[in-house]
């Protein structure tokens, strides 16, 4: 009988437009060079009518809960069960666990994935695939944790909702984003899911974090020994080209709805950007992503010769082989940016802070294309430098050797084997086809 994989998920695969998509796309890209695409479901939450993207594998429509739902699993569990959290009760459905447990019982999967919290409290006691994985993403513990800490900050202002609106009911979206209710509501749900994170390991085989310190940290809380690294499998970048403009081009890259990355943003433009004109007069910042906030918009208007918001571009690879530097001055989340992923594999230099380079192991020299600076007020300067030549051709040597020895497809493909148990070699191989 063929192995099969089983993916569900909230979040389509594609396009691939952020980290989390790159992650959930390497690992249907795994499975389905693994296995085959006819034996790789990918289990997706929609709306009745729902248009399917385009992707590989066979595609299951499960039923989103409604407003409705939502709001009795709010009142029943979450304000009666202390372990249960915010996220889970926006997909807590009865019919949800329903649809899931018949897919499962009616696919009898060899490795099931489920994809966060929200989606791992309906995986079924019986019947269970021999593997169970839970990908937790990040800790969003932490990430809680670190938005209160900036949320304290005067020059913070955001949407903590970011991408997570769309589970949300809509007569709860205005009071939600109302610092008066979201702090508190965000400590509450701190607490409650540093609580369940700990809790839910152990009803898998392995639970999955794309950062090492965090699945340290998981370890430590839980007991369990079964927490484990996903390292992203990113799509291949074959002979990246590097042709630095002059004037110099800076790029910012992420969804501007989500809260780190807007705050990152217009940290940078208020803290540093003025000084960064008076060094470089001829500067400009792109700033690349959908869904700019008003503050972001303002920001950027006081900049008008050299800060564009540019929405979203579909061939980043002419972004990143014009720009001199990346930007990414995150000052909290978690996990691991991909976006820094995505430019040293192209041999993009990259000036970060400490909190957007956690997780990747770059030299603290800057030896693997990587500077780490906290201080936003220091970035013109070091900025001015490469934009002056300085030491940018060194970085990029440096950043497109750390991605080959760290991040190469055969690298994480062997990490992946061994934690899904599946053979080494692809579907047509195993069935002893010649591929040309």
């Amino acid at each position: 009988m063929s192995e099969t994989a089983l993916i569900v998920s909230a979040t389509a695969p594609v396009p691939v437009d952020n980290g989390k998509r790159v992650v959930l796309h390497g690992l249907l890209d795994y499975f389905v060079d693994r296995l085959g695409p006819d034996n790789v479901h990918y289990a997706l939450l929609g709306e009745a009518g729902s248009q399917r993207p385009p992707f590989p594998g066979v595609a299951h429509r499960l039923d989103k809960p409604g407003s409705a739902s939502q709001l009795v699993t709010l009142a029943r569990r979450f304000t009666t069960d202390r372990s249960y959290t915010l996220q889970e009760a926006m997909l807590g459905s009865r019919a949800l666990s329903e649809q899931i447990r018949a897919l499962v019982a009616w696919l009898r999967p060899t490795v099931e994935v489920y994809d966060t919290l929200r989606l791992g409290q309906h995986a079924p006691a019986e019947p269970r695939a021999p593997r169970r994985v839970l990908y937790l993403d990040d800790l969003f513990s932490v990430r809680y944790e670190r938005m209160l800490a900036v949320a304290a900050q005067d020059d913070f202002a955001m949407d903590p909702l970011g991408q997570f609106v769309d589970f949300v009911p809509v007569r709860l979206r205005s009071i939600m984003r109302c610092p008066a209710v979201y702090r508190p509501i965000l400590r509450l749900e701190r607490d409650r899911i540093r609580r369940r994170e700990a809790e839910v390991v152990r009803s898998f085989d392995a639970s999955l974090l794309v950062n090492a310190e965090e699945v340290e940290l998981l370890r430590e809380r839980s007991g369990v020994p079964t927490v484990r690294s996903i390292t992203p499998l990113l799509r291949p970048v074959v002979n990246p080209v590097r042709r630095p403009v002059s004037p110099p081009e800076l790029v910012f890259l992420g969804r501007l709805n989500i809260p780190h990355n807007d705050d990152a943003v217009c940290a940078f433009v208020r803290t540093a950007m003025s000084e960064l004109e008076r060094r470089c007069p001829d500067v400009r910042l792109r700033i690349i992503g959908k869904g700019a906030s008003d503050t972001l918009l303002a920001l950027a208007a006081e900049h008008p010769h050299s800060v564009d918001l540019e929405g979203f571009v579909d061939d980043l690879d002419a972004v990143f082989s014009r720009a001199t530097v990346m930007l990414a001055p995150l000052r909290f989340g978690s996990g691991v940016k991909i976006k820094v992923l995505e430019a040293l594999a192209r041999g993009v230099p990259v000036l970060a802070t400490t909190t957007a380079a956690e997780g990747i192991p770059v030299a603290a020299d800057g030896g693997d294309g990587c500077l780490i600076e906290d201080d936003l007020a220091r970035w013109p300067a070091l900025l001015a430098d490469l934009a002056d030549g300085g030491s940018a051709a060194d970085l990029s040597a440096g950043a497109l050797a750390f991605f080959a020895r760290t991040y190469a497809r055969a690298v994480v493909t062997a990490q992946y084997d061994a934690i899904f148990d599946l053979r080494p070699g692809s579907a047509e191989e195993r069935d002893g086809l010649i591929v040309s």
